[in-house]
C-alpha cells in the first residue's frame, strides 16, 4: 500500500511543479501555487477499502493577479485529482461527481477529476467605489462556524470538516459594488444565476443515511434554481465601525443558499431497494440580518442573527406505521431565524510560561435555528455549541488544534484533533484524527448527522507545497 501512495503522490509531484514552473505566464501576472496531497483512511476495518484507504487526492491550486492601467483581474485556479483514475487504488468513496457535469460557477467536475474557479473577477476601481464582476466569495458576517448572513455563498459538504476551511464556501457568478463613506461603507450585490450546496451523494463516504427508520432514505442531488429573472438573487449590507465595535445590516432576496429536504414518494425502481425517495432543492426566500462583533482586549466577541420570512418546511408526519404516510409531504411557508455567538480568547500564555513562542486562541460558538410555525421539521443542525483551542509550539512550527462539536438536540458530536510541522520553506506536514459519537435516535426519528457517520471515523494526512 505505500508503494502506491508513493508511486501517486511522486507521478503527481513532477507534472504539477512542470505546470506551475513553465506555464507562459505574462511578467505582470503575480502568481502563487499550491500543491497538495491528502490520504484519508477508516478507521472502522468493516468498511475498509481493499488496501485500507477511502480515497487519495492531489491538487494544484493558485493565486493569479493582474492589475491593469484600467481594470484588474484576480483569480484562483484549482485541479484535484483523486485515485479513482486508477484500477489498483480504491477511490470513488469521496467522488466529485456522478459523472461529468459542468457547474454554472466554472467548475466542471467528474468522479475523479475537478477543476474549479472559486473566484474570477475582474475589478475596478473608480474613487471610492469598487467594481466586480465574476465569480466571487462575499465573507459576510462575523461568526466563525456558521454564518446567518452569508447569503450568497453555498457551502462544499462533500468532504464535511475535512475539507480546508479557506475552500469550504464556493464562489457564485454576481456583479458587485463596494462604496466607501466617511463613517460606513456599503456594498451590493446581483447574482444572475445561482449554485446548489454541494454534499455527499448516495454511495459517497460521508453521505448520511438515517439508519432507525423502516424505509432506507434516499436524498436526491441537490438541484440549483432555475435560471430565471425570478431566481436571480439581489442582497445590499451596510457596515461601520463604532470604536472597537464593528456593526453591519444585511437585506437579501434571492435563492436559499441551502437546500430544502422534501420527501417525495415512495421508491420501488426494480432492481433498488425500496426507500422513501427526498426531494432537494434551493427555492426563493427574503430575509434580513445583522452582526455585530466587539474587541475587548483579549477576547473578541461576536454576534450574528439573521430572520428569512418565507422559508419552506414540510408538515410532519407520524412516520412509525410507513402504510399511512401520505406523499408527497406537505409543505408550507414560515418565518425562520438563525443565530450565532461566540468568541475568540487570545490566551496569554506567555505571561504565565514566558519561553512559549506560539499564538494560543480559544474559540467557543454557540447556533440555533428554527422556524417560527409549529409542526415543521426540524433543520439539520438546529443546536450546536462548538469549542476550539489553537496553539503553535517551537516559533509556530508545530501548529496544533482540538475541537469539538456537540449536536445539543439530537445528541451527537463530532471530536478533532490535527497537529502539523512547518518547515519555513513552503512546505507543510499535518496529520488529523476525526471521532464521531452521540446517542440513537428513537426509532422512525431523525437524529443528529454526526451519530449517523458513527462507524466513519478518519484519519486525514496531508501535505502541502507553496512556491
Amino acid at each position: 500500500m505505500f508503494r502506491a501512495v508513493f508511486l501517486f503522490f511522486c507521478l503527481w509531484l513532477l507534472p504539477v511543479w512542470s505546470m506551475a514552473s513553465f506555464i507562459p505566464l505574462p511578467e505582470s501576472v503575480d502568481a502563487q501555487w499550491t500543491a497538495g496531497f491528502k490520504s484519508v483512511t477508516p478507521l472502522n476495518s468493516d468498511i475498509r477499502s481493499d488496501d485500507g484507504m477511502a480515497t487519495h487526492e492531489l491538487r494544484l491550486k493558485g493565486k493569479l493577479f493582474w492589475g491593469g492601467e484600467a481594470f484588474s483581474l484576480y483569480g484562483t485556479p484549482e485541479v484535484r485529482v483523486n485515485d479513482g483514475f486508477t484500477s489498483h487504488l480504491p477511490g470513488g468513496d469521496i467522488p466529485y461527481s456522478d459523472g461529468l457535469t459542468l457547474r454554472r460557477n466554472l467548475t466542471v467536475s467528474s468522479r475523479w477529476l475537478e477543476v474549479s474557479f472559486r473566484e474570477l473577477y475582474v475589478e475596478k476601481e473608480i474613487g471610492e467605489t469598487r467594481f466586480r464582476a465574476g465569480n466571487q466569495i462575499f465573507a459576510w458576517g462575523t461568526a466563525d462556524l456558521m454564518n446567518p448572513t452569508s447569503w450568497f455563498n453555498p457551502q462544499d459538504l462533500r468532504e464535511l470538516f475535512l475539507k480546508e476551511e479557506d475552500q469550504v464556501a464556493q464562489g457564485v457568478p454576481a456583479l458587485s459594488m463596494l462604496r466607501f463613506f466617511e463613517e460606513y461603507a456599503v456594498e451590493a450585490v446581483v447574482m444572475p444565476v445561482s449554485i446548489s450546496r454541494l454534499q455527499s451523494e448516495s454511495g459517497s463516504f460521508f453521505y448520511v443515511m438515517p439508519d432507525n427508520f423502516a424505509l432506507p432514505i434516499r436524498v436526491q442531488e441537490n438541484e440549483p434554481a432555475a435560471a430565471t429573472f425570478e431566481n436571480m438573487g439581489f442582497g445590499m449590507r451596510i457596515s461601520r465601525s463604532v470604536g472597537a465595535c464593528d456593526l453591519s445590516l444585511s437585506f437579501y432576496h434571492g435563492p436559499d443558499k441551502e437546500p430544502h429536504l422534501i420527501p417525495e414518494r415512495v421508491d420501488t425502481t426494480p432492481g433498488v431497494p425500496v426507500s422513501v425517495h427526498v426531494d432537494s432543492f434551493h427555492s426563493v426566500i427574503t430575509g434580513m440580518g445583522g452582526d455585530f462583533s466587539i474587541n475587548l482586549g483579549d477576547v473578541v466577541v461576536q454576534v450574528e442573527g439573521a430572520w428569512t420570512f418565507d422559508k419552506r418546511g414540510y408538515v410532519n408526519q407520524d412516520v412509525s406505521i410507513p402504510s399511512e404516510i401520505l406523499f408527497p409531504y406537505t409543505v408550507k411557508r414560515s418565518g425562520y431565524w438563525e443565530c450565532s455567538a461566540g468568541l475568540n480568547w487570545f490566551v496569554p500564555v506567555v505571561e504565565w510560561f514566558p519561553r512559549h513562542e506560539g499564538e494560543t486562541v480559544a474559540t467557543v460558538e454557540v447556533h440555533g435555528s428554527g422556524f417560527d410555525r409549529d409542526g415543521l421539521g426540524a433543520p439539520l443542525y438546529s443546536r450546536t455549541l462548538a469549542v476550539r483551542l489553537q496553539d503553535g509550539f517551537w516559533e509556530n512550527r508545530i501548529p496544533v488544534s482540538l475541537a469539538w462539536m456537540g449536536d445539543i438536540e439530537d445528541d451527537g458530536e463530532i471530536v478533532w484533533g490535527s497537529i502539523g510541522y512547518d518547515f519555513f520553506n513552503g512546505v507543510v506536514v499535518e496529520a488529523s484524527l476525526f471521532l464521531f459519537d452521540g446517542s440513537p435516535s428513537d426509532a422512525s426519528e431523525v437524529g443528529s448527522p454526526f451519530w449517523y457517520l458513527r462507524k466513519r471515523d478518519v484519519v486525514n494526512v496531508s501535505v502541502s507545497w507553496e512556491f
